[in-house]
C-alpha cells in the first residue's frame, strides 16, 4: 500500500462512527477541507479552505435554520409537534429540504413556494419528501417565490411561515453553531478573510458577527453577480441560484461586510467544474461563485492569509444547470 493510500486509510479509521435517535442529531460539525491543490493549479499562495455543509443532514447548510425556526415557533406556540398543522415558506430549494425533514420528524404538512426557473431535480427531491410545492412565475422578479408563499399565507391565515428573510432565528443559528465551530476548527491558526454569498442572508450576519467579536481584524467578503450592488438594492437577472434574490433581505447586515466582490455567472460554473476536478468536492453554483471569490481574493494576497468559505449545498442538485 503506497504512502497516499496509507494516509487515506489512517484518516478514515480516526473516525469514530456514532448512533443517533434521528437524522436530526447529525446536523452541525461538519468538516473543513484545505483546498491547497485548486489553489496550486492557479498558482496562488494563499491557503484556501472550504467548510463542507452539505454534509448536513438534507444537504445543506440550511438544516440548520429550518429545524431551529421550527423548534422556537414551538417554544413560542405557534406550532403544536404532531398537530398536522401547515408550515408555508418561499425557498430556492434548501431551506424547504431542512423544511420537509423538520416536518417529517415533528408531525407537520409542508407547502412551498418555489420558482419555476429553479433546479428541477430539487423540485423533484421536495416532492419526494412529501412537500406540497407551488412554482412561482419567476418572471415576475428574483423574489417571486417568496410573494407567492406571503399570498398563500394570506389566503390561509391558520398555516405558520417561518420567514428566512427576517426571522431572527436564520441568525442565531448561524452565530451559536457555524460559527462557533468555525472559531473552534481555526483556534491555533486564525482565517483572515471570511467569503459568503446573500440569498436570506443569514450566514454571513452570523457567522461575520461571531468572527470580528473574536478575531476583530477578520474581512467579511460578500460575493454578489457582477452587474448587481447589495448597497444600492440594485439587482440583475443571472444564474447563480439561491444567491442576490433581488431585494436586501431584514435578515442581511450589510454593516459586517468589509469587501464586495463581484462574479460572473461563468465564473461560478467553472470553478465548481475546477473544485471537482482539483479537491474532488462537487457543489452547488452558489458555492462556486464562492470559490471564484475567493480565488480572486487569493490572486491578491500574501502567502501567509487563510481564506475560508462555505460549500452551501451539492452539485447533484444542480446537475441540469452544469
Amino acid at each position: 500500500m503506497n504512502k497516499a493510500m496509507l494516509e487515506l486509510s489512517a484518516a478514515h479509521c480516526l473516525r469514530t462512527p456514532v448512533v443517533v435517535d434521528s437524522i436530526a442529531g447529525l446536523l452541525g460539525n461538519t468538516p473543513t477541507v484545505r483546498l491547497d491543490r485548486l489553489a496550486a493549479s492557479r498558482g496562488l499562495d494563499a491557503a484556501v479552505f472550504m467548510k463542507l455543509e452539505y454534509l448536513n443532514p438534507g444537504g445543506s447548510h440550511k438544516a440548520r435554520i429550518a429545524l431551529g425556526m421550527v423548534i422556537d415557533a414551538e417554544k413560542r406556540g405557534l406550532l403544536k409537534r404532531g398537530s398536522g398543522q401547515t408550515i408555508v415558506e418561499g425557498t430556492g430549494g434548501n431551506t424547504g429540504i431542512g423544511l420537509a425533514i423538520a416536518a417529517n420528524l415533528l408531525g407537520y404538512r409542508l407547502v412551498l413556494a418555489v420558482p419555476d426557473n429553479y433546479s428541477k431535480d430539487k423540485i423533484k427531491l421536495l416532492r419526494a419528501y412529501g412537500a406540497d410545492v407551488r412554482l412561482s412565475d419567476s418572471r415576475l422578479g428574483r423574489d417571486s417565490h417568496f410573494r407567492l408563499a406571503r399570498e398563500l399565507l394570506d389566503r390561509n391565515p391558520d398555516w405558520f411561515m417561518p420567514d428566512q428573510l427576517a426571522n431572527p432565528v436564520n441568525i442565531q443559528a448561524h452565530y451559536e453553531s457555524t460559527g462557533r465551530e468555525i472559531v473552534a476548527a481555526f483556534r491555533r491558526t486564525p482565517i483572515d478573510v471570511f467569503v459568503a454569498g446573500a440569498g436570506s442572508g443569514g450566514h454571513i450576519t452570523g457567522i461575520g458577527r461571531v468572527l470580528k467579536e473574536v478575531w476583530p481584524n477578520v474581512t467579511i467578503c460578500l460575493v454578489q453577480p457582477e452587474g448587481g450592488d447589495f448597497r444600492a438594492n440594485v439587482f440583475r437577472p443571472h444564474r447563480i441560484q439561491a444567491t442576490a434574490i433581488g431585494l436586501v433581505p431584514q435578515n442581511l447586515d450589510l454593516g459586517i461586510v468589509d469587501r464586495y466582490v463581484d462574479v460572473l455567472d461563468e465564473e461560478a460554473l467553472a470553478s465548481v467544474r475546477l473544485l471537482m476536478q482539483y479537491e474532488g468536492i462537487g457543489v452547488g453554483l452558489s458555492s462556486g461563485a464562492n470559490i471564484a471569490g475567493c480565488l480572486k481574493i487569493a490572486a491578491t494576497s500574501g502567502p501567509d492569509t487563510r481564506i475560508l468559505c462555505m460549500a452551501y449545498d451539492h452539485v447533484s442538485d444542480y446537475l441540469d444547470a452544469i
